[in-house]
């Protein structure tokens, strides 16, 4: 989880929160390349 918080200090209602969750999309990245992996060592056989 990343949180990200911009705050302004001359108009304090305009305050941004961002927060990304990483963890569904590392997820899905090591899956991704584990596919991958097993598609190339099985078209070199």
């Amino acid at each position: 989880m990343i949180k990200y918080r911009r705050q302004n200090a001359l108009e304090p209602e305009k305050d941004a929160e961002i927060s990304v969750n990483v963890i569904p999309f590392l997820f899905f990245l090591v899956g991704f390349v584990a596919v991958r992996a097993l598609i190339r060592t099985a078209q070199s056989r």
